[in-house]
């Protein structure tokens, strides 16, 4: 992976690790830790709709990405969310399970604003050659955490509570700002516009809607996280009725996913070399609707292997997805189309969940799970058939609307002195691209 030659980035990862296995740990023990307050699988699965609920926001936390330097805007969101787990500390009863939503819906704002800015960031710390290994690494740290840290979260959950998993999570969350602080890099500086407020917050979109490869992404993968959004109440379903397990095995399943995430960031980089962006999307999508297949078997063994499977698929995507955009959006739109586009695939999800914490009272857990299969499968096969060619170069950090042909992409701005023994790739000073 050569974006590890830049040892900027392998601060930055660090940092990254260490606060995504803590709030690994401790979001996906919510589900579990509402679910024991209440006894309500519904109640469980909303968790994750208050997680998504921000998104519908977005656009807004893009503006201000786009406005700011990222870095300093990085360091204190993560700020934010360790004082927001803290109030994780107060809850006792059922009757404080809002709290838990509470602090899902502020983890919904940071991730959102974590995600955009850090893609955001890596424009300007990597040459655009590195962001597919960039995104691999992640994919790859995801993998790891997506193992360990649901173990670590379940273990300490079961012996001592959701409390010290907040105290923990608050920690790595310090981590990263520490670790943030020591990257040096040279952003490109916010630009002015002029537009009005409306104008600003509606960029990303006339973006992604004037490259007809992000547009053709971004609706592809809308329709299928739609149907994702279904398996969300569901999961707990397949667990407790499926698998006859209780609800904390859904743990385990996640660690197993942890496995395909692995193998995906390992093979990601090469995968989008060999085929191309969309068609790595689309193949990511057709994995990952077989795999939700195959948790409507009621056998340990099958759901684990498909779990195995919708590791490998989803990380797959989010290589595909974060590159695509990357590559394809100069640097002072970053951060309103990452929100966009985000938010408009996250916004079908959510609501899907909305609707599947209600379906499932009524409707039988394996027709859905087929259903939903069904959908992501043909979305997939859209992108893998007949996808939409890649823009020759990234339009002038203007309207792309009124972008007129081809341009240059965005200027390389000098860079603060590379430390002694801090490689860097080709041996020179880093260039701007994810």
């Amino acid at each position: 992976m050569t974006a590890f030659r830049d040892a900027r980035f392998r601060r930055l990862y660090v940092g990254d690790a260490l606060s995504g296995f803590g709030d690994t740990a401790l979001l996906l023990a919510l589900g579990i830790w509402v679910k024991d307050l209440t006894g309500s699988n519904s109640a469980a699965g909303a968790v994750f709709l208050a997680m998504g609920l921000p998104v519908l926001f977005a656009p807004l936390a893009g503006r201000q990405i786009d406005r700011v330097r990222r870095k300093p805007l990085l360091m204190a969101t993560n700020a934010v969310a360790g004082l927001a787990v803290l109030a994780l500390l107060l809850v006792r009863t059922a009757e404080h399970t809002w709290i838990i939503y509470g602090v899902a819906i502020v983890h919904g704002c940071v991730a959102t604003v974590l995600m955009a800015g850090r893609n955001a960031l890596l424009k300007d710390l990597l040459p655009d050659r590195d962001l597919a290994s960039a995104n691999a690494a992640f994919g790859t740290l995801f993998g790891f955490t997506r193992i360990l840290a649901p173990l670590v979260g379940s273990g300490i959950y079961a012996a001592f509570g959701g409390h010290l998993l907040a105290l923990v999570d608050a920690l790595t969350f310090l981590a990263a700002i520490t670790a943030l602080a020591t990257v040096r890099v040279v952003e490109s500086p916010p630009e002015p516009t002029g537009e009005r407020f409306g104008s600003e917050l509606l960029a990303g979109l006339r973006y992604i809607r004037s490259v007809p490869l992000l547009s053709q992404v971004t609706v592809v993968s809308a329709v299928a996280f739609g149907a994702v959004g279904f398996l969300e109440p569901i999961i707990f379903v397949v667990v407790e009725d499926g698998l006859q397990r209780p609800a904390a095995f859904f743990g385990v399943i996640v660690s197993v996913q942890g496995i395909g995430s692995i193998v995906a960031g390992f093979t990601g980089a090469w995968l989008l070399r060999r085929v191309g962006e969309a068609r790595a999307i689309g193949g990511a999508l057709i994995g990952l609707g077989l795999g939700c297949a195959t948790l409507a078997v009621g056998a340990t063994p099958v759901v684990l292997g498909g779990a195995i499977g919708i590791g490998l698929a989803v990380t797959w995507f989010s290589i595909g997805w974060n590159t695509t955009l990357q590559r394809h959006t100069p640097s002072r739109l970053q951060g309103r189309v990452f929100t966009t586009a985000g938010m408009l695939v996250t916004v079908p999800q959510t609501a899907a969940i909305g609707v599947a914490a209600g379906l499932i009272v009524v409707v039988d857990y394996r027709f859905l799970l087929v259903a939903l299969s069904l959908v992501i499968l043909l979305a997939g096969l859209r992108l893998l058939i007949h996808p939409k060619p890649a823009p020759e170069a990234t339009p002038a950090d203007g309207d792309p609307a009124s972008a007129a042909g081809p341009v240059p992409p965005d200027p390389v701005p000098a860079d603060d002195p590379v430390p002694v023994g801090d490689p860097v790739p080709g041996g020179g000073l880093p260039s701007r691209r994810d």
